[in-house]
């Protein structure tokens, strides 16, 4: 009892009771706050979870949303699209319908899938749908080709071009083809094939597009008789001023004969005379040989061996007041008709020994070259030259400016270098004419240093 008593037990009893006191309150004050804590969490807490849900569902729906404005979208283009299309249809149908000219579609094999009114009317079918190529063209008699000129007879001609650029996707050149309808017209038509193709490369068939060409056909023949009848005309004018002139002048010379005594007069009348009639000679010679037919093939093969182009236009120039320079390497050959080639030359080089000015010798300089796959010979003198009205007139036979010429020489000129496959041109001034004969190396030069 005198420990229970003791004033140091007391103290320490005392300091246990308080620290056990605030031990209690301490252990109270850090529950109040743990809990204070875990209440403010949990408050914090489930407003965020329920955010974070909402804006799942918003965004969710905002895909939902953003998928319906696209499938609004395609559907407005596929409105739009189709719209075009049958837009572009009606206008397709619209213009093929109105064109004049035929339009037909063959396919792989051959079978129209479609024609417009014009093809319908063109080849005299109601409704040609269905029918095969050699069907359609049966009425076709020859075709032509419009470049080249050559013909063959019937439709195979343009059935074989048909088939060819369904093939091969190549377009044929442009073809004439005579052509009977049904009901027995007759037409000249104009036929252009073009291969169709898809976008990818794929071959859809071959489009037809063709041209009547009757009334077009009919005025170019009616023009070329004109032209025929007017050189005709000219011709004939031509050789009654040749005759004319010269038979005036032997009538007067004979006339002048009967009178006179003189020997020396008498033989000048006649040599006169003489001179007209050969004149005459000259003119019916040059007329046959111009009216002569040739063969190009023939003329051609006359003769194989080649021709000096150099030493034939010094022969020929022999006969000419002029003065030539050539400039032809010496190897240069032609080949083709001697005779016709020495005529066209000798012609020409006397065509502008006549042009020269007075008082002045004529000059000539003639020069060849190789141009790609031609041979050009170029033929210039120093004339008075020949006045542009009159230049595309100098090739039209009995057409001359000279007071006593036949107006052949040149003509057949023309006539000589067309027939070896070449051709001839001609360019005129105040300083001189020049003439340009181009040939083709495989038939007009056979030479290798050229």
């Amino acid at each position: 009892m005198r420990l229970l008593t003791h004033p140091i037990f007391l103290r320490m009893a005392g300091a246990f009771i308080v620290a056990i006191v605030v031990m209690i309150v301490f252990i109270w004050i850090i529950r109040r706050v743990r809990a204070s804590l875990l209440g403010e969490s949990q408050v914090k807490v489930r407003p965020s979870e329920t955010s974070s849900t909402d804006f799942t569902l918003a965004a969710y729906q905002g895909v939902i949303q953003k998928y319906k404005d696209q499938e609004r979208e395609l559907a407005r283009l596929r409105d739009e699209e189709r719209q075009r299309a049958a837009a572009t249809e009606k206008v397709n149908t619209a213009v093929l319908s109105q064109l004049s000219s035929g339009v037909l579609l063959f396919n792989s094999l051959g079978l129209i899938q479609q024609a417009n009114p014009a093809a319908k009317t063109i080849f005299g079918y109601a409704s040609p749908l269905g029918f095969h190529a050699r069907d359609l063209f049966k009425g076709i008699s020859a075709v032509r080709s419009a470049a080249e000129g050559d013909a063959r007879e019937g439709p195979a001609g343009l059935l074989d071009a048909l088939e060819r650029c369904a093939r091969s996707g190549q377009g044929a050149q442009r073809l004439e083809a005579d052509y009977t309808t049904p009901q027995g017209q007759k037409r000249v038509l104009g036929i252009t094939l073009s291969a169709v193709r898809d976008p990818q490369g794929g071959g859809l068939g071959v489009a037809c597009l063709t041209s009547d060409l009757t009334e077009i056909s009919d005025l170019a023949r009616q023009m070329r008789l004109r032209e025929n009848l007017a050189s005709l005309g000219e011709m004939s004018a031509g050789i009654a001023h040749e005759f004319k002139n010269s038979l005036a002048t032997i009538s007067g010379y004979a006339q002048m004969l009967q009178s006179e005594k003189e020997a020396a007069i008498v033989a000048n009348f006649a040599a006169k005379i003489a001179d007209e009639t050969s004149n005459l000679t000259r003119v019916v010679t040059d007329f046959l040989n111009f009216a002569r037919p040739q063969d190009s093939g023939a003329l051609l093969e006359s003769n194989h061996e080649p021709i000096p182009l150099a030493d034939l236009l010094r022969e020929s120039a022999q006969a000419c007041d002029l003065d030539l320079d050539l400039q032809v390497p010496s190897e240069l050959a032609i080949t083709g008709d001697l005779t016709a080639w020495r005529q066209a030359f000798s012609n020409l080089l006397r065509n502008s020994s006549e042009a020269a000015r007075s008082g002045v010798r004529a000059k000539v300089r003639v020069s060849a070259e190789q141009q790609n796959s031609q041979l050009s010979i170029r033929i210039s003198d120093n004339g008075c030259g020949i006045p542009k009205e009159q230049l595309e007139k100098i090739f039209i036979p009995f057409f001359t400016t000279k007071d006593r010429g036949t107006g052949l020489g040149l003509a057949l000129v023309h006539r000589i270098v067309s027939r070896h496959g070449g051709a001839i041109k001609a360019s005129s001034s105040e300083q001189g004419t020049e003439f340009v004969i181009t040939l083709p190396l495989q038939a007009g030069q056979q030479s290798a240093g050229v």
